[in-house]
C-alpha cells in the first residue's frame, strides 16, 4: 500500500511533522490576534482586516519570493523562514504591543508563508517519487485538516481561558521547533536552478502559465471563491436551522473527517492511469452538493452535503497539485507551486468575505446553495482545459510522440 510506503520514508514524516506543527500555531495565532485585536479596539471591521492579514499576503509572497526555494536549496529555505517567523511571532508576545506594530508583524509572517509553503511542496516531490506523490499529498492534506481543527479548537479554549499571548508564544514555539527538525532530520539537496536557468518573476510565471495543463491546475485553485462557502457561512447557517451551537463545530469536523478518508480511499483504490481522467470529475462535482441544503432536512442532512463537498474538494486539491509538481521543471517547481497554493489560500480568504456579503442580502442557506452552482459553473473552464490537454496528449502519443504528458504543444514546459 502505498500510503505505508510513504510513512516509512523519515523524511516525509518529519516534514510532515513539522507541517502539522505550523498548521496548529498558524490556527492558534488566528484566534489569539482577533481576540487581541477586538479587545483593544471593540471594532469588528479592524478585527475581520486583521484576520485578512494572515491570509492575503501570502500570495504577494508566493509571486516575489517563491523563486528563492528554486535558487537555494530548499531545506535551508524552510529553516530560514520558519526561524525568522519565529522570531516575529513572539515579538507580538509582548504586552501593549501597538497595534500597528501587531498588524505589520502579522503581515510580514502571512507574506513569509508564501515562499514557505512553495519550497515546502516542492521538496515534499524530491523526497518522494511519483508513484508515491499523490498518496503523500493525501496524507499531507489531511493532515493540515486535522491541524486546523485542533489548531482553531484549543486555540479558542487556551485564548478564552489562559491569554492569547499564550496562543501566540505557542505559534512562535512550532516554528522553532519545525526549523530544528527540518534542520537536524531532511537531507541536504543542491540548488535546482542552474544561473542560465534562474529567471525572473516574469519569466517564472510564464513557464507555470504556458500550457493548458498548468492553466486548468491554476485555474482549479480559484474554486476556493466559492467553495469556502460553508465553512465560512456554518454559525449563521446553523443558527437559521435553529440547531444547537454544538452543530457548529460536527459540521466543520464533518469536512474534515470525511475527507480524510476520501483521501484514503482516493490512494489506495484509485490507480495512477485514471487519475487524469479523475480531476475534472473532481472540479465539477465539489460544488454540487451544496444546493442541496435548500431541501432543508435539518443538520444531519447538512452534515452530508458539507462532507461530501469537503472531501470532494480536497480530491480535487490533491490531485492538482500532484500533476502540477509532474507538469513543472524542477528548476521552476518552486516558483509554480508556491504560486498556485497561494492563489488558493487568497481565493479562500476572498471567497469567505464574499460568502458573508452574499449571505447579508439572501440569507446563509441560500448563499451557500448560491456559492455551490457559482462552483460548478466555474469548473467548466479549469475542466475544459484538462480535457482538451488530455485529448491533446493522446493525440501526440497516438502519432508517435514519446514525450510525456505535458511535454508537447499543449502545455510546453519551457518558454
Amino acid at each position: 500500500m502505498k500510503m505505508w510506503a510513504v510513512l516509512r520514508l523519515r523524511e516525509f514524516r518529519v516534514t510532515s511533522t513539522t507541517e502539522f506543527l505550523s498548521v496548529v500555531g498558524d490556527q492558534f495565532s488566528r484566534v489569539a490576534l482577533t481576540v487581541m485585536v477586538f479587545d483593544q479596539t471593540d471594532s469588528a471591521a479592524l478585527t475581520g482586516l486583521t484576520y485578512g492579514l494572515t491570509y492575503l499576503p501570502t500570495m504577494a509572497g508566493a509571486l516575489l519570493l517563491s523563486t528563492v526555494a528554486d535558487r537555494r536549496p530548499r531545506r535551508e529555505v524552510i529553516v530560514t523562514i520558519n526561524a525568522v517567523r519565529a522570531v516575529g511571532v513572539a515579538a507580538m508576545t509582548v504586552p501593549g504591543i501597538p497595534l500597528t506594530a501587531l498588524c505589520v508583524l502579522v503581515a510580514a509572517s502571512s507574506f513569509l508563508n508564501g515562499p514557505y509553503k512553495a519550497a515546502h511542496l516542492a521538496l515534499l516531490r524530491d523526497i518522494v517519487d511519483t508513484e508515491q506523490y499523490t498518496a503523500a499529498m493525501a496524507l499531507r492534506q489531511s493532515a493540515n485538516q486535522a491541524g486546523q481543527l485542533v489548531g482553531f479548537a484549543v486555540g479558542g479554549i487556551i485564548a478564552s481561558t489562559v491569554s492569547p499571548q499564550v496562543c501566540l508564544a505557542v505559534d512562535a514555539a512550532t516554528f522553532a521547533l519545525s526549523a530544528i527538525l527540518i534542520r537536524s532530520f531532511v537531507s541536504f539537496r543542491p540548488i535546482s536552478a542552474s544561473p542560465a536557468q534562474r529567471r525572473s518573476l516574469i519569466g517564472g510565471l510564464r513557464v507555470v502559465w504556458s500550457g493548458r495543463g498548468q492553466r486548468a491546475i491554476f485555474a482549479s485553485t480559484l474554486s476556493g471563491l466559492f467553495l469556502m462557502a460553508p465553512d465560512s457561512l456554518v454559525t449563521p447557517f446553523v443558527h437559521e436551522m435553529g440547531a444547537g451551537s454544538a452543530w457548529v463545530g460536527f459540521l466543520l469536523a464533518a469536512s474534515a473527517a470525511c475527507s480524510f478518508v476520501g483521501l484514503g480511499l482516493l490512494a489506495r483504490f484509485l490507480p495512477q492511469r485514471h487519475r487524469t481522467r479523475a480531476f475534472p470529475i473532481a472540479c465539477l462535482a465539489a460544488g454540487a452538493p451544496l444546493p442541496l441544503v435548500l431541501l432543508g432536512g435539518g443538520p444531519y442532512c447538512a452534515l452530508v452535503v458539507f462532507g461530501l463537498s469537503g472531501t470532494l474538494w480536497a480530491i480535487q486539491v490533491v490531485l492538482s497539485v500532484s500533476f502540477l509538481g509532474d507538469m513543472l521543471p524542477d528548476a521552476q517547481r518552486a516558483q509554480g507551486m508556491g504560486v498556485a497554493a497561494s492563489m488558493n489560500l487568497t481565493a479562500q480568504g476572498i471567497g469567505a468575505a464574499l460568502a458573508g456579503l452574499v449571505a447579508q442580502v439572501t440569507g446563509p442557506r441560500e448563499a451557500i446553495a448560491l456559492s455551490g452552482v457559482a462552483a460548478v459553473l466555474f469548473a467548466l473552464l479549469p475542466s475544459s482545459l484538462w480535457i482538451r490537454q488530455t485529448v491533446g496528449s493522446r493525440a501526440s502519443r497516438g502519432q508517435g510522440d514519446s514525450s510525456k504528458p505535458g511535454e508537447h504543444e499543449g502545455a510546453p514546459l519551457s518558454v
